[in-house]
């Protein structure tokens, strides 16, 4: 029997506290945020958390279009899928409305991971939060990593411009989101990059 993992609205709502600032390029505009609790170089496998079944067909169509480019992607950084006590739970919604998010400015995520990288026991850093205003356009994809042991958010991307229409469907929109988001994600999983290059 498929194993799927749901997570309530609670643990979701601390998410809005991880914000950092935005990009903008064209009238896209996007960004990411990190936990500085975040175990980054421990990560290994990951699953996705179940949504809602009540959505509407054209909207079911494009989370499973996400799904797929998502665990694409996590498999090119060598990410293991596994339903079987995952490290990483991701989540992933669109926002067809205009959003307006509290967050907090941070220094670019693969610099800041590179300085505080404790050899391989996590992050260990007192850098404070800087809170500041975001507002994102209609059609705003949102992904979270979650730390399933800890129960916690410890990263998010973002980007405005994917779909501002529920009853759309669009690949191409929604594969380039997913590249945007996951460019801000630079991380290979631990040891990936030296076992691919030693079977080359």
């Amino acid at each position: 029997m498929r194993k799927t993992y749901g997570i309530q609205v609670l643990l979701i709502l601390p998410l809005a506290l991880l914000l950092s600032g935005c990009m903008i390029f064209g009238k896209q505009k996007y960004g990411s945020d990190y936990s500085y609790s975040g175990m980054f170089n421990k990560y290994k496998t990951f699953n996705f958390i179940t949504h809602a079944s009540n959505e509407d067909t054209a909207t079911l169509k494009n989370y499973e279009v996400l799904r797929k480019f998502i665990r694409e992607r996590l498999e090119i950084q060598g990410y293991t899928y596994t339903e079987k006590k995952p490290d990483l739970l991701v989540s992933y919604f669109i926002f067809f409305d205009d959003l307006n998010m509290k967050g907090y400015e941070q220094e670019e995520f693969d610099v800041w991971l590179a300085e505080n990288a404790d050899n391989g026991e996590g992050v260990k850093s007192k850098d404070p939060y800087k809170p500041i205003k975001i507002y994102m356009s209609q059609g705003t994809l949102m992904v979270t990593l979650l730390d399933q042991k800890r129960q916690n958010a410890v990263w998010q991307g973002y980007t405005s411009g994917v779909l501002a229409d529920k009853n759309a469907e669009s690949t191409v929109y929604l594969n380039r989101a997913v590249r945007t988001i996951f460019d801000q994600y630079r991380v290979f999983r631990q040891g990936y990059l030296r076992e691919s290059y030693n079977h080359n």
